[in-house]
């Protein structure tokens, strides 16, 4: 871990000085700053997956089910990938042909998790010119109302040994190898994948021969929910997909944050887009500069939850409470890096 989190921040640290030196082109600078995202990217993906391991042992992850239907999901992760896949000129496949029961209730972003590690693991360990397929299909269920879907992700690629594939979903295991040492990796994401897996009551095996690719087999079963979308026109899907132009020129914020640079870059991108922005440091500055204004003076309140001498909980509890309705009610949205299931239900209750 000490490795995998030093190589990225040492490119970030390393590029930065080099932004920093005199007479540099924009070329040159736009170049430093597109490799500082990347590192920052894998970065950040590192810190998610850390956390989530944290909460996966915690006994903290719980599902979120809602209405989804399979074959959108299927689209978007095809969208998501086709022109990665096109830059290594890779034979990308997702099938979806044998689902009858589109609609299902299961948890979204934990199922579309589970397909960005495989086909991201798939991708990374494929060479150019090789082929990644991505089947759904439904398979025969026993129980009423519920539907048995079986995916697979199918590689062409490096393989693994017998012996990695005994223990791929151990958290840290990556297969030491001078083919895959260099491929950026922390070892949690087939971890992460197995428990969320388990947590839908499904199950997850792989196949693979070094030399000869790999692939996973997941199965999982559904609660069907009835198709509503086939009965929605083609002019109802049109016209909710028309994005409408909206004018935040005279609309006024305000900005409640502790610290300084993150006030720095939320003020310059909420002047961007036409907001005016004023700003409070902590929740008791916020109450008051509310508490004082007129009816009408602030749109909505922007609230940090961590801050000192007064919360952004407690800040936005006693704005509900004010004497005056109209600024009770201001629409306040938390901005925060609290932002797990429980996070956010403690959010919604209180806004």
């Amino acid at each position: 871990m000490s490795h995998d989190i030093r190589t990225p921040m040492n490119a970030i640290i390393g590029y930065i000085n080099l932004a920093k030196a005199d007479e540099l082109g924009l070329d040159e600078v736009r170049e430093y700053l597109d490799k500082i995202e990347s590192s920052s990217q894998h970065l950040l993906a590192l810190i998610n997956d850390v956390l989530e391991m944290s909460r996966i042992e915690s006994g903290k992850m719980e599902l979120e089910e809602v209405d989804v239907n399979l074959k959108k999901v299927m689209d978007g992760i095809r969208d998501m990938f086709s022109t990665q896949m096109d830059t290594k000129n890779i034979n990308y496949t997702v099938s979806y042909d044998g689902v009858k029961n589109k609609m299902v209730l299961c948890d979204k972003n934990r199922l579309n998790r589970v397909l960005l590690n495989l086909i991201s693991n798939a991708y990374k360990f494929t060479s150019e010119g090789g082929k990644i397929s991505v089947t759904l299909r439904q398979t025969e269920s026993t129980e009423e109302n519920f539907g048995s879907y079986e995916l697979k992700v199918k590689d062409n690629g490096i393989g693994m040994s017998e012996e990695f594939s005994k223990k791929i979903f151990e958290a840290f295991e990556r297969e030491r190898t001078s083919t895959v040492s260099g491929i950026q990796g922390t070892g949690l994401g087939m971890t992460i994948t197995k428990n969320i897996i388990d947590l839908m009551g499904g199950t997850i095996d792989v196949n693979s021969q070094l030399g000869n690719g790999t692939e996973f087999i997941i199965k999982l079963k559904f609660e069907l929910l009835e198709d509503k979308e086939s009965a929605t026109s083609a002019a109802d899907n049109k016209a909710s997909s028309a994005k409408p132009t909206v004018d935040f020129s005279n609309k006024r914020l305000l900005l409640v944050e502790d610290v300084a640079i993150n006030r720095e870059i939320a003020k310059a991108i909420l002047l961007k887009n036409g907001f005016i922005v004023e700003i409070a440091e902590n929740g008791k500055e916020a109450l008051d500069k509310v508490a004082n204004s007129e009816n009408g003076y602030f749109d909505a309140i922007l609230m940090d939850i961590q801050m000192p001498i007064m919360d952004g909980y407690i800040a936005t509890a006693e704005i509900r409470k004010l004497d005056n309705s109209s600024l009770a009610n201001i629409p306040i949205i938390a901005m925060t890096a609290n932002a797990f299931s429980e996070d956010v239900k403690k959010h919604w209750i209180l806004a």
